[in-house]
């Protein structure tokens, strides 16, 4: 059965949870870790995951991609999955006919650091979501990745179906690129994908349609909780819960955003992930002592959430 796609109301439905993928000591895709964190995800009220960043598929060769479609085809069984593919347009053709033997349909375009421009980007776009036959998710990254005119073109043509924006800014509120964004083609197609430090603008005020986020794998049902306040508008910056997840944050900001999540996960017992696929490191057992307490943290708030569901 071929898995259909996500609409903007499924995304209003839950935030996004971008987990990591667990390894052997030998490097290759582990099945029962990985099942073991869908179902604490999904089990916290979680209903969407995307593997892309976390998961660190940027440096997973065709035979360990194909292994974590297997985990990603298991996954669909209890949640909305989109795989991630690139990010260059070669990777992109060479992973397409994996994905089409999958029943996967939901994909992102991993972003390409250089070289790149926007009309360039905007044909590479065409093609691969010819070479699917679908729509896709892309991922903004940096300053003017795509026009936004060019980006409401492919929106008319299909080409694209939702973005994930992450541009990061000193003051989320002064983004006249999301602006752009937003303008061209609707809140209700973007989530903000940066994690919880500029919820409380992307979603509080611009109102975009939901987040993505790695606490989310740890706490889950704390992360549900908190996109209902936020969107009510009853959340302060001060208030502990939200101040819990941007602590993670700004510790992941400073060992390494994919690196703390991956070694959180093991050290938190929900499951144990391994080794991760070089170019990435683990985070230094001298360096776990920084991570530790916010986990707890996230953990506690995990606890209390669960009890209220």
């Amino acid at each position: 059965m071929t898995d259909a796609t996500l609409t903007p109301e499924d995304f209003k439905a839950s935030v996004v949870a971008v987990p990591p993928i667990a390894l052997t000591q030998s490097f290759k895709v582990s099945p029962e870790p990985n099942a073991a964190l869908v179902s604490h995800i999904v089990a916290g009220g979680v209903s969407i995951l995307l593997y892309g960043g976390n998961a660190n598929l940027y440096h997973f060769g065709l035979d360990d991609y194909a292994d974590a479609l297997s985990v990603m085809e298991a996954a669909s069984n209890r949640a909305r999955i989109i795989t991630s593919i690139g990010p260059d347009l070669g990777k992109m053709l060479d992973q397409a006919p994996l994905v089409e033997r999958s029943h996967l349909r939901n994909v992102m375009l991993l972003p390409v650091a250089f070289p790149s421009d926007s009309h360039g980007v905007g044909d590479g776009i065409r093609r691969i979501a010819a070479r699917l036959g679908f729509g896709v998710i892309l991922y903004l990254k940096r300053e003017l990745y795509i026009r936004p005119a060019v980006l409401e073109k492919l929106v008319a043509e299909g080409a694209v179906r939702f973005v994930k924006y992450a541009v990061e800014r000193a003051d989320p509120g002064e983004d006249e690129y999301l602006d752009s964004i937003v303008a061209a083609i609707g809140a209700d197609l973007v989530a903000s994908g940066m994690g919880e430090t500029p919820t409380m603008n992307h979603i509080g005020r611009r109102g975009l349609a939901t987040y993505t986020s790695g606490a989310v794998c740890i706490a889950p049902a704390a992360a549900m909780a908190l996109l209902g306040r936020l969107r009510a508008g009853g959340l302060a910056n001060d208030e502990p819960e939200l101040a819990t997840f941007l602590e993670f944050e700004r510790v992941r900001m400073q060992l390494g955003g994919i690196q703390v999540l991956h070694s959180a996960v093991t050290a938190s017992g929900i499951a144990d992930m391994g080794p991760i696929m070089p170019l990435v490191s683990l985070v230094k057992e001298r360096n776990m002592p920084e991570v530790m307490p916010v986990l707890k943290e996230l953990l506690r708030l995990e606890k209390v959430a669960r009890a209220i569901l």
